[in-house]
Order: C-alpha cells, then structure tokens, then sequence
C-alpha cells in the first residue's frame, strides 16, 4: 500500500477517537454510566487501538517486512527482522511497552480488551467530597483505580498514541 494512504487511516483512527472523547464531554445526559456514555467509551477504544493497528500497517511498509496486510503484528514483524538478522528498536519499544504492565499502553490495551471481549469498564463513581461528580476508571484486572476522571485518562492516553506515533515514524536503522 501507498505510504500515504497507510499514514492517512492511522491518522483518521487518532481523529476518530478524539471525536468520541470530544462527544462524551460535551453529552448533555444527566448523570454518569448510562448507554451513551459507555458506548463512546468503548468506540474510544476501538478507535485508539485501531490507530494502533494501523501504525502496525506503516512500520511493516517502513521496515520492509513484507506480510500481507491481515498477518500484521508486533510478532509477525519481529519474526521478519530477526530472520533478516535485524533488530528494530521502534518493535523493541512497542513490546516493552506492551508487556510492562505498569505503562499507559497496557492499561488501556487490558481495558480495550476487557471491554471488547468480557464486559463494561468497571468504574467509580463519586458522590460528595473533594471529587464529587468524577468518575474514574479501575483496572478490570486488579480492580485498582485509576487516579483523576476518566475523560482525563482518556485524554491523556489520546495524547500518548499520538505522541507514540511521532517516534515511530521518524526513520529509524536497524541493527544487526
């Protein structure tokens, strides 16, 4: 696929979800937890990670990996370049990322999982105090929360893939 056409659907992934977030701000529906809510969430993740996915689509074009659009992963590709005698650090930072699980990038990814394939995010919410009205999101594994209001951990991760993307389209050499 074209360079340009590969960059332009990541690009519109990050767009997509930016919208979703810019709609669950701006919904008028009291209250907090309802259908619209956690139906803009979980579109937030499916876009978020669908622009992940399509970065996947670039780095197999930039390093050269070759496989057919439907066989690209992280895996796949690392496989091509220690074949090649190669190794990527763009891949390299990608798995660290994803196996630590203390990163923003596994966070999310275990809630985009969690949401796709097993139920809703859990959440808390606040009534009184200090952070009456916030809703924040808790880990669906360890059920340990996640500090500040869901929009701002939306937000921030927003702002991580686009800042993940950046790095990983600067051209890179490999290392043999």
């Amino acid at each position: 696929m074209a360079k340009e056409s590969l960059t332009s659907r990541t690009d519109a992934k990050i767009r997509y979800a930016r919208l979703h977030l810019r709609e669950l701000r701006e919904c008028k529906v009291p209250g907090r937890g309802h259908d619209f809510e956690r139906a803009h969430q979980e579109a937030f993740f499916a876009q978020l990670f669908g622009a992940y996915a399509a970065l996947f689509q670039e780095l197999n074009e930039d390093l050269r990996c070759r496989l057919k659009p439907e066989s690209v992963s992280l895996g796949q590709m690392r496989n091509v370049m220690k074949a090649k005698g190669s190794v990527s650090p763009k891949l390299t930072e990608l798995y660290t990322l994803e196996q630590d699980n203390t990163t923003w990038l596994s966070h999310a990814k275990a809630m985009r999982d969690h949401v796709s394939h097993i139920a809703g995010i859990p959440l808390v919410f606040y009534a009184g105090g200090e952070n009456d009205g916030l809703t924040a999101f808790k880990h669906p594994k360890t059920l340990v929360e996640v500090p500040g209001d869901y929009f701002d951990t939306l937000e921030s991760w927003l702002r991580e893939m686009e800042s993940l993307i950046a790095r990983m389209r600067v051209t890179e050499r490999t290392h043999r």
